[in-house]
């Protein structure tokens, strides 16, 4: 199995420096071809309901994958994982990064 980077959205503002970091670096990753996917937490979805991003519904088109709990309504995206799909995905990542 590559190499997986998980990145995990938690809450910052969809227009933030430190918003536009993570995207930035997810599709770097992406570019170079590794397996990258997008946990976006219910904190950041509520943020990105108020205030949507459309950079992030162009994820899928660079390799990106976006997964939220399952029980969340996503505005861009997405790929539902139940809690043990998300605890997987956890521990398969070779990297993790919180933003």
């Amino acid at each position: 199995m590559a190499s997986q980077t998980l990145f995990i959205a938690t809450g910052s503002q969809p227009f933030s420096s430190q918003f536009q970091e993570m995207l930035d670096m997810l599709l770097t990753g992406a570019a170079f071809g590794q397996a990258t996917t997008l946990w976006l937490t219910p904190p950041c979805l509520a943020m990105l309901r108020l205030c949507p991003n459309e950079a992030l519904a162009q994820l899928a088109d660079f390799g990106v994958r976006c997964v939220v709990d399952d029980d969340e309504d996503c505005p861009v995206p997405a790929g539902a994982l139940c809690a043990d799909e998300l605890l997987s995905l956890r521990i398969q990542s070779h990297q993790i990064l919180v933003f």
